[in-house]
C-alpha cells in the first residue's frame, strides 16, 4: 500500500538522521498517516518539519523531542491540537495552518518558549484564555478562520510584533489590544469592521497596518498617535473623508484608499510628503488638487476609476513618478502634464476613451510599460517608434486599422518597427476589397466587368475559384478616388469553405441573385449569413442581376432580410443589368450601383489610413507583377531596393500574410522560399482538384501524381496548367489552409496519398466500430456540447467546420498509423489520443456533441472542446459558441441528456450561491444539481483550484518514476507503450497534460516576445544560509515547449546553450514567487515523461541533472520565502487558488522583465525559434521542432 511504502521511507529519512546525529528533519509531502514511533531517537532534533501530510494525530514518542525549537504541522487533517506537544517547552516555532482546527487545547499554555504560531486555514471560532502564558511571541496569524471575537487574553501576548487576523468575522477588538505596544504590523483586512478600533491608537509602534476589505465609514481623530506608521490601507470601505489631525502621520509612506466613497481629494494627504505609493482609483473625485505636485517623492499614483476629466499642470512636478495608473478615467486623451515625468517607467490608461495618443510621448525615454487595453485608437503616431526602452504594450480591444493589428498580433517589437517604417516617411491608402458572391451563373463576372467599363462578353465562361481584378470609384462625398480589388468568387457550394479564406477587412461585399430563379434559389439570406458570420461588422448590397427589358422584376422580401441582418449590415438593394442597353450603351442601375459602392467604401473605418510609405511602394510592386509568384530572394531583393532591411521585409511579409495580401509562411520549410502574390491564382489550382470527378468518387483520397496531372492540365477549356516545381507547394498550401493532409496506409512506405476533407463520405459508417455501447472497464464518459449561435443568439451555421477538424485533428486520427482505420464524415469524426482517451465528435442538429471515455477524460474533453470554440469564435468571428453540458440525474420527461446547461450560467448561478439549476425544456420543471452539472465540465473545474500544484506532484511523484521506466523499457522492446498502462497511470499523465496546457494557456500573451519555460537553480553553495539576500546569481536554462524539455539535453554538442548567469534582484524573484513556483512545479511533473512520451530519451545522468535544478530551484522559493515572509511560506493547499490567481495577475511583468535581462545576454533566446500553432498562439521551441509547425 501507498502508507506502508511512505511509512518506510519515513523510518529510513528517521534511521539516516540518527547515523549523522541531525537537528533537522524533514518528512513533509509523504502521504504519511503516522510517524514512526522510531522518531523518539532523535533526542537531539531542532527542527521537524511534517507538513503537507495527512496527518491525524501525533505519536508519544514526540515527547521524546525536548530539544525541538521548530515543529511545521501545515496542511494536515489535524482536529485538535495534540496533547504531546505540551512536552516540547523548547518550542519557539509551530506551524499549524491548514488544518481543521475548531479549537485551541489549554495544552498550548505549556509552550512558553514561544515565538512564532501560525494557525491560519482552519475552522477557528475563538482562543482558549491559555495563549495568556505565551508571553514570548512575537508572531501570531490567525487569518483565514471563522473568528467572531478575539479574547481579552491577548493582553499578555506583550512582546507581539506582527498579528494577522485577516479573513475573520471579527465586527469589532477588545480593548486588550492596546497592551500590544510592541506591534509593528497588523492586519485586519477582509473582516466586517464598521468603526476603527480604538485601542489600536495606543500601538505607537505600529509600522502597517491593514483594514482594507471593511465596512468603515471614518476615521478616528486618535489616529494621530501612530505616528510611526509607514504603511496604512483603507482600500475597499465606505470612507468619505480624513481627519485634519492625521498631519502627525509624518513617516507614511504608503496610503492605499482606493474604493471608498470620497468625493474630494482629502486635503490631510498634502500633508504626507514622504509618501512614495498613493492609490486612490475608484471613488468620486471630480478634481485633482494641485497641491499633488507637491508630493515630490511619490513613485506610484493610482487615480484610475474616479470623474475627473483632467490632470492638474502641477503634476510635472512629480518627477520621481514611475508609475502612472488612469485606468477607467473620462480623460479622452493623455493630459499634457504627463510629458514633463521624464521618469515614468508604466503609464496604464485602459478603458479610458483614448481617440489618439500624442507623438510627445517620445519624450519619455525611460517608459517600459504602456497599457492602453480597451479604447478607441485605431492608430499610433509613428514617433512612437523611437521608445527604445519600451517593452510591453498592451493594445487588446482597440479598433485598430489593419496594419497595425497584424503587426501588434506579432510582438511589442514588430509594432515598433512598424512604426519606425512610417516615420521615415507614409502614405494614405484608399483602398479596399469588393467581394462578389452568388450562386453559380448569377451574373457576378458579368457585373465586375461592367463595374470595370470593360467590353460586354457573351457567353462568359464559368469562374472556377476566384478571379481578382481592380475597379476604380470615386466618393460623391469627398471626390477621393478609391481603388477596390473585385473578387469575383465561384458559385459553386463546393468552393465556399474555402471562399470564407479570403473573407477580410476592409471590404464591401456584394450578394448577387438572379430574379428568375428568386431569391430562395439564390440562397440570398445564407449568402449574407455565411458574410456576417465571418466578418460581423461586413456592409453588404444585395444585387438583383438581369435587369434588361423584359427580364423579370425583382421580387424580395426587404424587410425580413432587414430584420434578420439589422441596417448596419444589409445597406441598401439594386437591380442592375450589366449587359449595355443597345440604345443608350449605358447598363441599367449600373451607375446607383456604382454610387453606393462608392459610399460605402469611403464609410469604412480603414480607408484613408497611413502605411509606411517603402513597404507600399514593394506591395504596389509586387501586386503589378505579371508573375503570380516569386522566390522569397527575390522579394528580399526588391524590398533592399527601397531600403528594407531582412528583418524589416520578414515583417511586412508577415504582416502583408495576416492581411491576406501575399502568402508567405516562413517557417515552413516546403513553403518558405516562395511568396504566393496572386491569392486568386491559387484559389484556382484548389477549384480543379474540388471539381475533380475521379477524386469525389475515392472519398477525397487523391494520389500526389494525379494532383500533378490536374494541376499540369486543367480539365476546364480556357485554363492554363502549372508549373510541375509549383505542385508541391500546393499540396502543402492546402494543408495549410486545412482543406487536406497526407494520410498513411503503411508507416514503412513514404505515403503519396492526401485526404481532401471536403470530399469525405456523407454518411456516417454504420456500424460505428471502435465505439462500444459502453466505455471499457476502468473509463469514465464525459459530454459536452458546442452549441454555435450568431449575435442575436440564434442556432446557427459555422460552414466548413468539420472539414476543418478532420484535418486540424489528424494526428488523433484512427488511422493516423494506418489511414484504413480512420472514421470521419461530413458531420462527424472518431479519434484516439492514447493515454487521454477515445472521442466521438458528432453534430446534432446545429450543435457539436463531444463524448471522451478514458481513465480520466477531462484531459482530452477540454481540449477538444477549447479547439472547436477557438475555432468557430476565430475564424466565424460573428459566430459564439456556448459549452454546454446535458441533464445527468432524473429527468422530468424520463429523458436524461437532453436538457442542455450552458456551463456560464451555471458558474455565473454558483457565484450567486444557487446551488440547483431548471432544466430549460418546456415541460421538464426539474432542478438540477449545479455542482453535478459543472463536474461534466472540465473547463469550468481545474484542478488546481481543488488542490496546489505542490501537493499533486508529491502525491504523483513516485509514480510518475514508475511510469517513466516502464515507458522507456517498452520503447527499447518495441512493445506498444501506453496500451500497458493501468487505469491510474493513465490518470496521471491525462492530469499531467492537463496541468502543463494550464501553464502554456495561462502565459500566452507573454510567448509574444519571449519564451516562457525555464528552470534555475542558485549558483552559490551557500545561497541558503542567507535567506535575507539582496541580489544572488542564478543559473537560468530555457526549455523547448514542444518537447518540454530543456535546451542541454536537445543540444548534446552545445551544452552551453541556452543556459545562462543572472543576476536576479530578491525584489524581483519574490515578486516572482507564485509563477516560479507553479512553473517549477510543472516542469517536475512534466520531465518524467516528456521524453518517453515524444520518444527523445534521456540518459540517467541527464535526467538527474535536470530534476536536481528543479529541486534547487523549488528550495530556493521555500528559503526565500521563509527569510522574506513566513506567512507566505505556510501557505496551505486551501490557498492553492490564490497562488494561482496571484500567478495569472503578475505573470505579465515578471516574464516581461527576465525577457530584457535575456535579450541582454542572448536576443537570440539560446537558438529557440518562435513558432505559431493552429491556433495562432506563439511557441518557442527547438529548430529540429520547426516543421511540427
Amino acid at each position: 500500500m501507498v502508507r506502508d511504502k511512505a511509512y518506510r521511507q519515513a523510518e529510513q529519512r528517521i534511521k539516516k538522521a540518527q547515523q549523522e546525529e541531525a537537528i533537522k528533519l524533514d518528512l513533509s509531502n509523504m502521504k504519511l498517516t503516522e510517524i514512526p514511533e522510531a522518531i523518539a531517537s532523535l533526542t537531539g532534533l531542532q527542527e521537524l518539519n511534517l507538513s503537507y501530510n495527512q496527518l491525524t494525530q501525533l505519536p508519544e514518542a514526540i515527547a521524546s523531542l525536548t530539544q525541538l525549537q521548530q515543529l511545521n504541522l501545515s496542511d494536515n487533517q489535524l482536529t485538535t491540537l495534540p496533547e504531546v506537544i505540551a512536552s516540547l517547552s523548547q518550542l519557539q516555532q509551530l506551524y499549524l495552518s491548514g488544518n481543521q482546527l475548531a479549537e485551541v487545547l489549554e495544552v498550548i499554555a505549556s509552550l512558553t518558549q514561544l515565538q512564532r504560531l501560525h494557525l491560519s486555514h482552519n475552522q477557528l471560532t475563538q482562543l482558549p484564555e491559555a495563549i495568556a502564558s505565551l508571553t514570548q511571541l512575537q508572531e501570531l496569524n490567525l487569518s483565514y478562520n471563522q473568528l467572531t471575537e478575539l479574547s481579552e487574553a491577548i493582553a499578555f501576548l506583550t512582546q507581539l510584533q506582527n498579528l494577522d487576523l485577516s479573513r475573520n468575522q471579527l465586527t469589532e477588538l477588545p480593548e486588550a489590544i492596546a497592551f500590544l505596544t510592541q506591534l509593528q504590523e497588523l492586519n485586519l483586512s477582509y473582516n466586517q469592521l464598521t468603526e476603527v478600533p480604538e485601542a489600536i491608537t495606543s500601538l505607537t509602534q505600529l509600522q502597517e497596518l491593514n483594514l482594507s476589505y471593511n465596512q468603515l465609514t471614518e476615521v478616528p481623530e486618535t489616529f494621530t498617535k501612530l505616528t510611526q506608521l509607514q504603511k496604512l490601507n483603507f482600500h475597499s470601505n465606505q470612507l468619505k473623508k480624513l481627519p485634519e489631525q492625521l498631519e502627525s502621520l509624518t513617516q507614511l509612506q504608503n496610503l492605499y484608499l482606493g474604493n471608498n466613497q470620497f468625493a474630494e481629494f482629502p486635503l490631510i494627504v498634502k500633508k504626507f510628503t514622504k509618501l512614495q505609493e498613493l492609490a486612490i482609483f475608484g471613488n468620486n473625485l471630480v478634481i485633482i488638487p494641485e497641491w499633488i505636485g507637491e508630493l515630490k517623492v511619490l513613485n506610484l499614483l493610482s487615480l484610475g476609476n474616479n470623474k475627473f476629466t483632467d490632470l492638474p499642470s502641477s503634476l510635472s512636478e512629480l518627477q520621481n513618478l514611475n508609475v502612472l495608473i488612469l485606468d477607467n478615467s473620462h480623460i479622452g486623451k493623455l493630459p499634457a502634464p504627463i510629458r514633463t515625468l521624464k521618469n515614468l517607467k508604466q503609464i496604464q490608461v485602459k478603458e479610458s476613451d483614448l481617440q489618439s495618443l500624442p507623438d510627445w510621448l517620445i519624450e519619455l525615454t525611460q517608459l517600459r510599460n504602456l497599457f492602453l487595453a480597451k479604447n478607441c485608437l485605431t492608430d499610433l503616431p509613428a514617433s512612437l517608434g523611437q521608445l527604445s526602452h519600451l517593452e510591453t504594450l498592451i493594445l487588446d480591444d482597440n479598433p485598430l486599422n489593419p496594419d497595425l493589428a497584424a503587426a501588434y498580433e506579432q510582438s511589442t517589437q514588430a509594432v515598433l518597427q512598424y512604426l519606425q517604417a512610417k516615420a521615415e516617411d507614409q502614405v494614405t491608402l484608399y483602398e479596399a476589397k469588393l467581394i462578389l458572391v452568388g450562386e453559380g451563373e448569377v451574373g457576378k463576372s458579368c457585373l465586375l466587368g461592367a463595374l470595370r467599363e470593360d467590353e460586354w462578353v457573351d457567353g462568359r465562361p464559368t469562374t472556377h475559384g476566384i478571379e481578382i481584378k481592380p475597379v476604380v470609384v470615386t466618393d460623391p462625398g469627398s471626390v477621393v478616388e478609391i481603388t477596390l480589388n473585385g473578387w469575383d468568387f465561384g458559385g459553386q457550394r463546393v468552393y465556399r469553405p474555402t471562399h470564407q479564406l479570403f473573407f477580410s477587412a476592409p471590404a464591401v461585399y456584394l450578394v448577387i441573385w438572379k430574379p428568375r430563379e428568386g431569391p430562395q434559389q439564390g440562397f440570398v439570406k445564407e449568402w449574407i449569413a455565411l458574410i456576417k458570420n465571418r466578418e460581423p461588422e461586413a456592409k453588404v448590397l444585395v444585387v438583383a442581376t438581369h435587369g434588361g427589358p423584359r427580364q423579370r422584376q425583382p421580387d424580395i422580401d426587404r424587410q425580413e432580410i432587414l430584420d434578420q441582418f439589422g441596417k448596419d449590415t444589409v445597406i441598401d438593394f439594386f437591380h442592375i443589368d450589366s449587359k449595355p442597353n443597345q440604345d443608350t450603351t449605358h447598363c441599367t442601375g449600373l451607375a446607383e450601383l456604382k454610387e453606393a459602392i462608392a459610399r460605402v467604401a469611403a464609410s469604412l473605418p480603414e480607408m484613408g489610413r497611413s502605411v509606411p510609405a517603402k513597404w507600399q511602394r514593394v506591395r504596389e510592386t509586387l501586386q503589378t507583377s505579371d508573375k503570380a509568384y516569386l522566390p522569397y530572394n527575390d522579394v528580399i531583393a526588391i524590398c533592399a531596393k527601397e531600403g528594407i532591411d531582412e528583418e524589416q521585409a520578414e515583417l511586412f511579409l508577415r504582416i502583408s500574410h495576416i492581411l491576406g495580401h501575399f502568402i508567405h509562411y516562413h517557417y515552413d520549410p516546403t513553403l518558405r522560399d516562395i511568396v504566393i502574390l496572386k491569392p486568386d491564382w491559387l484559389a484556382k489550382a484548389i477549384s480543379f482538384v474540388l471539381d475533380d470527378e475521379t477524386t469525389r468518387k475515392r472519398n477525397g483520397l487523391v494520389e500526389f501524381k494525379h494532383l500533378s496531372q490536374l494541376w499540369s492540365h486543367p480539365p476546364f477549356e480556357g485554363e492554363e496548367g502549372y508549373p510541375s516545381k509549383l505542385h508541391s507547394i500546393f499540396l502543402r498550401l492546402m494543408e495549410r489552409f486545412d482543406l487536406s493532409y497526407k494520410v498513411v496506409f503503411d508507416p514503412s512506405e513514404t505515403s503519396n496519398t492526401s485526404l481532401i476533407a471536403q470530399l469525405v463520405p456523407d454518411t456516417r459508417p454504420e456500424p460505428l466500430s471502435n465505439w462500444r455501447e459502453q466505455p471499457e472497464a476502468g473509463d469514465r464518459q464525459q459530454i459536452q456540447i458546442c452549441r454555435i449561435v450568431d449575435s442575436r443568439g440564434q442556432f446557427a451555421v459555422a460552414e466548413g467546420l468539420f472539414y476543418q477538424l478532420i484535418v486540424r485533428l489528424h494526428k488523433y486520427s484512427l488511422g493516423r498509423t494506418n489511414y484504413e482505420n480512420s472514421i470521419h464524415w461530413q458531420r462527424g469524426l472518431m479519434l484516439d489520443n492514447d493515454y487521454n482517451g477515445r472521442a466521438l465528435l458528432e453534430y446534432v442538429g446545429t450543435d457539436v456533441k463531444i463524448t471522451v471515455r478514458a481513465a480520466y477524460p477531462e484531459r482530452f474533453l477540454s481540449y477538444l472542446t477549447e479547439e472547436i470554440k477557438w475555432l468557430v469564435e476565430n475564424f466565424w468571428e460573428g459566430l459564439r459558441c456556448n459549452v454546454m453540458v446535458p441533464c445527468i440525474e432524473t429527468c422530468g420527461m424520463n429523458m436524461p441528456g437532453n436538457g442542455l446547461f450552458e456551463v456560464q450560467k451555471l458558474i455565473e448561478s454558483k457565484k450567486k450561491n444557487r446551488h440547483e439549476f431548471p432544466c430549460p425544456i418546456s415541460g421538464c420543471g426539474e432542478w438540477q444539481n449545479i455542482d453535478k452539472l459543472l463536474n461534466n465540465a472540465p473547463t469550468a473545474q481545474r484542478p488546481s483550484q481543488e488542490i496546489g500544484i505542490e501537493q499533486f506532484r508529491d502525491i504523483v511523484k513516485d509514480e510518475l518514476n514508475v511510469i517513466r521506466q516502464d515507458l522507456v523499457m517498452y520503447d527499447r522492446l518495441d512493445q506498444a507503450r501506453f496500451q500497458v498502462l493501468s487505469q491510474e497511470q493513465r490518470t496521471i499523465l491525462s492530469q499531467v497534460d492537463q496541468q502543463f496546457a494550464e501553464l502554456m494557456q495561462m502565459l500566452t500573451d507573454e510567448a509574444k516576445d519571449g519564451p516562457r519555460l525555464f528552470s534555475f537553480k542558485p549558483i552559490d553553495p551557500k545561497f541558503f544560509d542567507r535567506p535575507k539576500w539582496i541580489s544572488a546569481k542564478f543559473q537560468l536554462t530555457l526549455w523547448c515547449e514542444h518537447a518540454r524539455q530543456p535546451l542541454p539535453a536537445l543540444n548534446p554538442n552545445d551544452q552551453k546553450k541556452g543556459v545562462y548567469e543572472l543576476d536576479l534582484p530578491h525584489k524581483w524573484f519574490t515578486k516572482a514567487v507564485p509563477y516560479l513556483r507553479i512553473l517549477t512545479g510543472t516542469l517536475s511533473l512534466v520531465l518524467p515523461v516528456a521524453a518517453s512520451t515524444t520518444k527523445f530519451i534521456l540518459d540517467d545522468t541527464t535526467y538527474k541533472s535536470i530534476e536536481e535544478q528543479l529541486d534547487l530551484g523549488q528550495k530556493s522559493i521555500e528559503s526565500t520565502l521563509k527569510g522574506s515572509d513566513m506567512a507566505l511560506a505556510g501557505k496551505s493547499k486551501s490557498d492553492a487558488s490564490f497562488l494561482e490567481g496571484d500567478a495569472i495577475r503578475a505573470q505579465g511583468s515578471i516574464l516581461r522583465e527576465l525577457h530584457a535581462l535575456l535579450k541582454e545576454k542572448d536576443p537570440s533566446f539560446g537558438g529557440l525559434v518562435r513558432v505559431q500553432n493552429k491556433r495562432r498562439e506563439f511557441l518557442w521551441v527547438h529548430p529540429q521542432f520547426v516543421d511540427e509547425y
